[in-house]
């Protein structure tokens, strides 16, 4: 007897479909398919497609913390930032589709999307604290790193980038930046 499915198993195998094909691509039916029940099987497990898609950003967003908290354990300043946004990077290119449900931020009634995006906060939080950074300059900081990083892994993963320059490179030179405006905004709060 085969054992029985669980809403894990199916959010599990959705994921991966979702890194195979394209989030964009998850249906109910491509996951009956790949789970190997009938599209209205997968009902007994999720509400809908959406309720689906934000089962995957919620297991993304627990992978990727784990992943970029122990990337940045035990580091800090410059260092931590480059072990974040490495990290962040290469999880984006081996994980496409969970990486894509985890750029939709949740809505204020959503509780458990805002425990996925607190806890990805705090492992931001904690790889950024050497510059000292509090109240909106925090959020600035986290909103200038995550752009900067989404931005490159972005245009990385479409096709962005002809030139023949190493975008290993360039992306070392970003960090340099990004760790050069922490630090002054960081410095900036002492001046306030």
């Amino acid at each position: 007897m085969a054992e029985r499915l669980t809403r894990t198993a199916v959010v599990e195998r959705a994921a991966d479909l979702s890194d195979e094909i394209g989030l964009g691509e998850v249906t109910i039916t491509r996951v009956g398919q790949a789970v190997g029940i009938a599209p209205p099987g997968v009902y007994r497990h999720v509400v809908d497609v959406v309720d689906l898609r934000g089962a995957i950003a919620d297991l993304a967003a627990t992978e990727v913390a784990r992943e970029l908290a122990r990337a940045s354990a035990g580091l800090a300043g410059r260092a931590a930032l480059a072990a974040l946004a490495d990290r962040l990077r290469a999880w984006a290119h081996e994980h496409p589709g969970r990486y894509a449900a985890l750029q939709v931020a949740p809505d204020p009634d959503d509780e458990a999307g805002l425990a996925r995006a607190g806890t990805l906060l705090e492992v931001f939080g904690a790889a950024l604290r050497a510059y000292d950074l509090t109240g909106d300059a925090f959020t600035d900081g986290v909103r200038l790193v995550r752009s900067a990083i989404h931005g490159f892994v972005d245009l990385e993963q479409h096709g962005g980038f002809k030139q023949p320059r190493s975008r290993d490179e360039t992306f070392e030179r970003i960090i340099d930046a990004l760790d050069t405006v922490l630090c002054a905004w960081g410095g900036e709060q002492g001046r306030e």
